[in-house]
């Protein structure tokens, strides 16, 4: 099999995630980083045969990378990329040792809801960087919603906001670490609920990622 563009760019971002990953057999692919805050579920139009299981996902993609255009031969034990007369063979982990998701989340009733594009998240992360911060927030004041990014632990540092236009009747603020959100570049549909949790949908392809929340948050 070839894989397709997007699975091997879902890919990179799950070894963001955790470099440890499961496939099961379908077209589905899920990770949960090693914390087991971060649960990234996709569907994409690969179909893997075979199970494969892979301890250290970054190294399997940059061997991959180093072919051109590779083919994927799925084995029993272990899997091989080639291209003309070149070949790696690589070897499956033992499914026991690698932190995988072991079943699929039921999202919780929805609190608050908000759609955040891709270059806005973007936009936050690099802020955050620039500012030296590490927590971003959804905030509500009663009347608009709006996204920042700030220092939790210091109310007197710099912080970076931006009013996403949504109208709201509530007031909350929803935190969340910055280094938790290691998204595929794409608009996101947010959903939170009070339970902590939340789930974000990408719009550009069939990814579902559900983030834990701070239990510093505050809901109305």
């Amino acid at each position: 099999m070839k894989l397709n563009k997007e699975t091997v760019e879902i890919l990179r971002n799950f070894a963001s995630i955790n470099t440890n990953l499961v496939i099961h057999p379908g077209k589905k692919i899920s990770t949960m980083s090693a914390t087991k805050d971060i649960l990234a579920e996709y569907e994409g139009v690969d179909n893997f045969q075979k199970q494969v299981s892979i301890f250290n996902l970054s190294e399997l993609l940059g061997a991959y990378s180093s072919f051109g255009d590779p083919e994927l031969v799925l084995e029993d034990k272990n899997l091989i990329i080639k291209q003309g007369k070149q070949q790696v063979k690589y070897i499956y982990a033992d499914e026991s040792v690698l932190i995988t998701p072991k079943k699929e989340i039921k999202m919780p009733s929805t609190d608050i809801e908000v759609e955040l594009s891709g270059e806005l998240i973007t936009r936050l992360q690099k802020m955050a960087s620039i500012l030296s911060v590490e927590d971003l927030a959804i905030v509500g004041d009663g009347k608009t919603i709006s996204v920042k990014v700030f220092d939790a632990k210091n109310p007197t540092a710099n912080e970076f906001v931006v009013d996403v236009e949504v109208k709201t009747k509530d007031v909350f603020q929803v935190n969340f670490k910055v280094e938790k959100l290691r998204l595929y570049p794409s608009d996101y549909k947010v959903e939170i609920s009070s339970k902590k949790i939340s789930k974000w949908t990408a719009t550009a392809v069939k990814l579902t990622v559900f983030i834990a929340v701070e239990t510093t948050s505050v809901f109305a």
